[in-house]
This record gives C-alpha cells, structure tokens and sequence, in this order.
C-alpha cells in the first residue's frame, strides 16, 4: 500500500503540540521515535538500529526514554518501524512509531522537497566512496596469517604408549 506524507492527526489523531501542529502539516517519513528503553541503554539501540539503515540524524530526550532517528530514507525508515515490539539483549522491548515531533524535524526538512526543484537549489552533501566489502575482509584477516608447514599433532599408537596409558591413565 503507496502512501503520501502523512499528517500527524493520521499518524495519531488523539496528539495534540498546541498551535504549532495542524492537520494539513506534512510528516517527513525518514524520521521514526523509539522508545520503552532504559536511558543507560540508549547506546546500545541506537547500534541496534543502525542496522536497519543510514541513521543521518539522531536525538535524545534529557530527561525520557525515547530517541528520534533519521535515516537517509523512507525505506529505511520503514524496516525500522516494522521492528515495533521487538526484543533487544533478551531484556529491552522498544516500541517504534513514526515521528509527529515537529520540533525535532525541523521546519525545512518536514517536507519533502517537490520532484521539479532543480538539483543545484539542493545544499550538496560531499560523498565518500563505498569501501568495497572485500576491503573489510582483507584488512581483518591480514592480522593473522595460517602456517601451513606444521604437522597437526596425532595420538601415538606405539605400544609403549599403550602400556603407559594402562598402567598410569595418560
């Protein structure tokens, strides 16, 4: 199912930010609000989360237990949500929602920008090369090699041994 923004009245028709929200505001769709863990965990599920794609932005409550998370896109963003209700470490339940934060989102980035905006009106973000994955093996597995010229060790079957091993157990 395709949807558009979505209004926060959509996303949850009981929240209310006073004045500064309105039924026709546009949610930005990369932002989504974990919460239900303990603050000394808050490390912990941002790493978690951070599997499910590119966090671009991230903030904290002070005072609570939630964090609100932008990841570089709605798909990802979406991967994050369906993990509501999931368990982290056995022991922490988080719940996930879309973010209806205004504050946090920023007025400028709450809406998408529309498709005819030319690319050059955008700020350019400098882009750093992917580093291939067989980068990441070699550089792990060059910090110890396999010495082939050894003999792996094998039980003696003489039968001295075999008297040894009657008489004292070895």
């Amino acid at each position: 199912m395709q949807q558009g923004c979505l209004s926060p009245a959509q996303v949850d028709p009981f929240y209310s930010q006073g004045d500064s929200l309105s039924s026709d505001d546009q949610l930005d769709q990369t932002w989504v609000t974990v919460f239900g863990f303990p603050p000394a965990s808050a490390s912990y599920i941002l790493l978690q989360f951070a599997h499910y794609g590119n966090i671009l932005k991230h903030t904290m409550a002070s005072p609570g237990n939630w964090m609100h998370l932008q990841y570089q896109s709605r798909l990802q963003a979406r991967k994050a949500l369906s993990k509501d209700g999931k368990v982290f470490g056995d022991s922490i339940m988080v719940g996930v929602k879309q973010c209806i934060d205004k504050s946090v989102m920023g007025t400028t980035e709450a809406v998408s920008p529309p498709l005819s905006v030319s690319s050059s009106a955008l700020p350019s973000t400098p882009r750093s090369a992917i580093r291939p994955l067989s980068a990441s093996y070699r550089s792990s597995s060059s910090d110890y090699q396999v010495v082939a010229d050894r003999e792996t060790p094998r039980k003696d079957d003489s039968f001295v041994s075999k008297a040894m091993e009657y008489m004292f157990g070895w």
